[in-house]
């Protein structure tokens, strides 16, 4: 089957009047993510993400289902009064993004969310909500860094997880100068792109830095795809797994990571490698398979046990390099 925007976006809307039959409390929906790219597929594979909007309470929070073996669906369900204080939301850099574009509105009662979008993408770009959404990411970083040096985890792949955590709002503090928040499959390839864009590529060097790539790095996607294969495939015996590492979930993951293996860029591969890897092990209920693979990887990347005090004083010089970056937007663009 030849998968097109089209063809996602068919999906998209069927999925929105199925539940508009269910659900009498679905007030509206949209869809975001990758149907917002020229280029929705990686590895052959893609979600289709959905917001769906109620009146008054969420079934859940989130749901991932298959559609086919290429494509699933990950809604995320909020309710009316999300979106209450609509001014706000242009300093919302996740609620608020996907809002500035047009014709994404699935379905929308009265025109009420056409309104509250038209608002948003109003002034969704004047320099002052770009340094409330940028600097709330970057002050968040900050309070996590705060809490390593002040009250480490108990667990290094607990560390590892609020390491990563931070370094993720970091980045996205880098690149909300300009675009929306970082997804975990494109996440080295998009910040790449943004920090070449924003004349800043040493905040990509210092995130390849930060999570031990190096041209001296050997890569061995085929060994850790196999080991992380393995581990998926243990955690998925227990009912308990979380919803982003649903059984649908696997090809999106390894399939993503094994074309960025082979893009002639494999550091791009790297980011959702480590996070999805670590992800499941926090989620095992008892050691995965190839708990040592993982950690043999940890050691390839100078992020083991450790190497923890010496990467998060790394960390620190990162977020202050940042906090120059935001001064020089600032004194340049700012009001």
């Amino acid at each position: 089957m030849r998968i097109t925007k089209e063809l996602l976006h068919k999906y998209a809307q069927e999925t929105v009047k199925n539940r508009i039959r269910r659900e009498p409390d679905l007030h509206a929906a949209y869809v975001t993510g990758s149907l917002l790219r020229d280029e929705p597929l990686l590895g052959g594979t893609t979600d289709i993400d959905l917001v769906f909007i109620h009146k008054y309470q969420v079934p859940v929070e989130r749901e991932i289902a298959p559609l086919t073996q290429e494509i699933s669906l990950d809604i995320f369900h909020t309710v009316k009064d999300d979106y209450n204080q609509h001014r706000q939301l242009r300093q919302d850099p996740w609620l608020g993004y996907p809002l500035t574009h047009y014709h994404i509105l699935l379905f929308d009662t009265d025109h009420w969310l056409e309104f509250i979008q038209a608002s948003i993408n109003a002034e969704f770009h004047r320099p002052d909500n770009v340094l409330a959404r940028v600097n709330g990411l970057l002050n968040k970083a900050r309070e996590n860094w705060f809490s390593l040096i002040q009250s480490p985890p108990l667990s290094h792949p607990e560390w590892l997880h609020q390491y990563l955590s931070t370094l993720t709002l970091a980045a996205n503090a880098v690149i909300g100068l300009i675009a929306p928040p970082l997804t975990t499959r494109r996440f080295m390839m998009d910040l790449e792109g943004q920090t070449s864009a924003l004349g800043a590529p040493s905040l990509y060097l210092g995130v390849k830095h930060l999570i031990g790539l190096s041209e001296e790095l050997s890569y061995q996607f085929n060994d850790w795809l196999s080991s992380l294969e393995k581990d998926f495939d243990h955690l998925l015996k227990y009912p308990e797994a979380p919803v982003h590492l649903s059984p649908c979930r696997k090809d999106y993951y390894l399939k993503a990571i094994q074309s960025l293996a082979e893009s002639g860029k494999p550091e791009h591969a790297m980011w959702p490698l480590l996070r999805t890897w670590l992800d499941i092990q926090l989620a095992s209920p008892k050691p995965a398979p190839s708990w040592d693979d993982f950690n043999l990887l940890l050691d390839s990347l100078h992020l083991a046990e450790q190497d923890a005090a010496q990467k998060t004083e790394a960390l620190d010089a990162y977020l202050d390099n940042i906090e120059i970056l935001v001064e020089d937007w600032t004194e340049n663009y700012g009001t």
